[in-house]
């Protein structure tokens, strides 16, 4: 007896088809398989010894000091031809300034990093599109390394990429001013309508900076890899990361506080080798957070 066409059993081509790409939409979603910390603690540790840990960060902190100048300089830039976007700009600078230095390398970088910067704003011709360039390279350097722990050596198109980058050097640090401004005014807004006691004022703000090193480090997980990855999983390593941050700040403040032997050696110069150090923690943090959205996928795609 012959089987009726569409009935339990062979399902036809059309729709196979169609629940293939069900499936592999589902498959790119968010679930996300259960991963023991020991089995995730070896295969993150094997991805980053893979990729040369220590190495990749130097590399990123080294590349980070060449381009923070032309990369702010980028902002400064942009903003003087829009100026509406001149005050974000400014709350993000007080922001990191404030919340991801080292008090000793605020001074540094607000004086230095930040004033050459709005010197060199001013340039224009080809001075602009050198430093436009070199910022550029910065963001495709943070990209290659953390397609590196993933694996990936085919890169996005070119064209791709310089639509990202130009638009991430020029628009980006505007745009999440913005986005901070935003949230400090809602919190604002909502203290303002409910009579509270500066203590539980000041507990509501507390938080603020852990969720918006949380944000940061999900998009980034989230996007810069050249493959898709599971939001759930950026926000996982998201999280680790921002607690590692947090973490690692308060310790590097307490200890530049209780071992004065940089100021001891380095005197007036001490705040250099510390922001040196300071950064090159902050991209071993990123790379470890880059290792765990990478082990993860890899404990989702196993059969």
């Amino acid at each position: 007896m012959c089987r009726p066409r569409g009935s339990a059993g062979t399902a036809p081509p059309a729709r196979a088809a169609a629940g293939g790409r069900v499936r592999a939409v589902w498959d790119n979603g968010p679930a996300m398989a259960f991963v023991g910390p020991f089995t995730l603690f070896r295969r993150v540790a094997t991805r980053l010894d893979g990729v040369g840990w220590t190495r990749a960060a130097g590399s990123l902190a080294f590349t980070t000091v060449l381009g923070l100048v032309p990369i702010v300089t980028v902002a400064f830039a942009f903003v003087a031809n829009f100026p509406v976007f001149q005050d974000f700009v400014r709350v993000l600078e007080n922001y990191l300034l404030r919340y991801t230095l080292p008090e000793n390398a605020r001074a540094l970088v607000q004086t230095y990093i930040v004033g050459l910067a709005a010197e060199a704003a001013s340039l224009q011709g080809v001075w602009i599109l050198f430093v436009v360039v070199t910022a550029a390279f910065v963001v495709d350097t943070v990209e290659s390394e953390i397609n590196a722990i993933w694996g990936i050596r085919r890169k996005r198109p070119l064209l791709r990429r310089v639509m990202v980058y130009v638009i991430g050097v020029t628009a980006g640090p505007a745009l999440v001013g913005a986005a901070i401004t935003l949230l400090m005014w809602v919190l604002q807004q909502s203290i303002a309508a409910v009579p509270l006691q500066p203590v539980t004022v000041r507990a509501i703000l507390e938080p603020v900076p852990f969720l918006v090193a949380t944000a940061f480090f999900t998009l980034l997980y989230a996007l810069a890899p050249a493959r898709p990855v599971a939001w759930s999983h950026a926000l996982v390593s998201a999280l680790l990361a921002s607690a590692a941050f947090e973490v690692t700040r308060r310790g590097f403040a307490y200890y530049v506080a209780h071992a004065p032997s940089y100021e001891i050696m380095y005197g007036t110069l001490a705040a250099v080798p510390l922001f040196l150090l300071w950064i090159f923690l902050f991209w071993m943090i990123v790379l470890a957070g880059a290792a765990v959205t990478a082990s993860l996928a890899d404990a989702r795609d196993e059969p």
